[in-house]
Formats: structure tokens, C-alpha cells, sequence
């Protein structure tokens, strides 16, 4: 699995904040997780109200995937459109299985 995040600031104009809001829940999520190889979504917020203020990570099944998507026209319009509504302060990373502990580590059930 790889993961994706991508970190930025929300647009200053709170006109532009609707339509982000609107384009992220009816296009860009939508769009996003019907791509090939895409396992989930999650979306955050800061709570501490500093930048960034929003985070979102996008988990792959493969390199390939995170590959393709990235180079897709979809990836290219959706980050082009953030930036049109005034999202700014990007910032991505990727990041692939460690190939010491590639699986998850989870504690132990308890009795």
C-alpha cells in the first residue's frame, strides 16, 4: 500500500469556500476514488487552526497506482482547480512500505 498525503491552506474568500466545499463532496472525492487502485480516502482538518489547515491522505494498493493517478488529467484539473479558488501552502509526500516492517503493526487483543 502507498500513501498519499497532501497538506494546504483554505481559500481566503468565504465565496470561494462554498464552492470549494461544493466541487471537494460532488467532483473532486468522487472523482478521486473511482481512480484505479485507489483504496480510501480520509479527510482532516487542523484542530489547532494553524497551517496547514487541511490534510487529506489517499492510501494505493501500488506504486504503479499513486503513479498513475498522479499523472492522470483528473489529478492535474482537481489540483489546478484548488489553486483557482485560492488554496495555497501545498505541500506531498508519498510514502511506500518499509522493507524491514512492510505489514501494520497492531497491539495484541486484550482478554
Amino acid at each position: 500500500m502507498v500513501h498519499f498525503v497532501i497538506q494546504w491552506d483554505l481559500p481566503d474568500q468565504k465565496a470561494n469556500l462554498t464552492i470549494y466545499a461544493n466541487k471537494a463532496k460532488n467532483d473532486w472525492l468522487p472523482t478521486t476514488l473511482s481512480h484505479r487502485g485507489v483504496i480510501e480516502i480520509r479527510n482532516y482538518r487542523n484542530p489547532l487552526e494553524v497551517t496547514p489547515q487541511v490534510a487529506i491522505t489517499i492510501d494505493f494498493e501500488s506504486l504503479d497506482d499513486w503513479r498513475d493517478f498522479i499523472d492522470s488529467q483528473d489529478y492535474i484539473r482537481i489540483m489546478r482547480e484548488l489553486r483557482i479558488l485560492g488554496c495555497h501552502n501545498f505541500t506531498v509526500n508519498v510514502w511506500a512500505p518499509s522493507k524491514y516492517f512492510p505489514e501494520s503493526i497492531r497491539p495484541e487483543a486484550k482478554s
